[in-house]
């Protein structure tokens, strides 16, 4: 039996990792699926350049497909992997209202980090959070336009295939429904919980893809659905178009 491709989940955080590679492995028998996380958005990294190497050992690239790309060196390194082993690199992004418009953002200097609703943003820095936005939004046009990383190998080139996808503010936003801010630990135990229930239910898992997928505009597409996140205020509200990447790794055309 010829070995399972890797499916490379690029994500932001360990919580990330904890909830998507069990779930996803537990739907999907057919790959094997690995997680590599950026410590740090890797949309708003070139606006963090210090931050970014702190916390991922490497200066971030202005172009976001060429910061992923070493993420996936890392990886491969770090696991005595090869390039040929990866079957497709799947990001994973929080949108964080970013392609709300600008006046949506109000300066709050007393205001306990950055605090999100459905119709508006409060910061305690406007300037720097705007700057984020524009880099944000810049950021993830050019990694929809991304379909793979190539590699040279002998005379062939490999080519593995690339996707973005989003979930709301964050995954707990998403998948729980919260909008408070929440520490490091408090992420970490409940995406180990929410796992479990998914991977002891799989289906639960994809109903709950699907439910998250009509209420965020209904999409019948990955391209409807990153249309309809750009539009208005819908950035901010909850979703994700996570459902997609089943038929994506299908081999399915959207």
């Amino acid at each position: 039996m010829a070995k399972r491709k890797i499916v490379l989940l690029v994500v932001e955080g360990a919580s990330d990792a904890s909830l998507l590679v069990p779930a996803f492995s537990s739907l999907i028998k057919n790959r094997l699926f690995q997680g590599q996380e950026f410590h740090c958005d890797v949309l708003t990294a070139p606006n963090h350049r210090e931050e970014f190497r702190r916390r991922n050992g490497f200066y971030p690239a202005d172009n976001p497909a060429q910061t992923v790309r070493e993420l996936v060196e890392y990886y491969l390194r770090d696991h005595d992997r090869a390039w040929g082993q990866l079957g497709h690199v799947i990001q994973i992004c929080d949108l964080d209202g970013a392609f709300t418009s600008d006046d949506r953002v109000r300066e709050d200097p007393l205001v306990d980090g950055t605090q999100y609703s459905t119709t508006d943003i409060i910061t305690p820095n406007r300037t720097i959070l705007i700057a984020d936005r524009t880099t944000k939004r810049n950021g993830v046009d050019a990694l929809l336009k991304l379909d793979g990383f190539r590699k040279k190998n002998g005379r062939a080139t490999l080519m593995v295939p690339y996707r973005l996808f989003y979930v709301s503010r964050n995954l707990e936003h998403a998948f729980r429904g919260r909008i408070d801010n929440l520490d490091a630990q408090h992420k970490q135990s409940s995406a180990i919980k929410l796992a479990d229930r998914f991977t002891r239910n799989p289906n639960l898992f994809s109903t709950t893809l699907q439910s998250l997928r009509r209420i965020h505009g209904n999409p019948t597409t990955w391209e409807e659905s990153w249309q309809y996140a750009m539009q208005d205020l819908h950035s901010l509200e909850r979703g994700s178009n996570l459902a997609f990447v089943e038929p994506y790794l299908a081999g399915e055309l959207r």
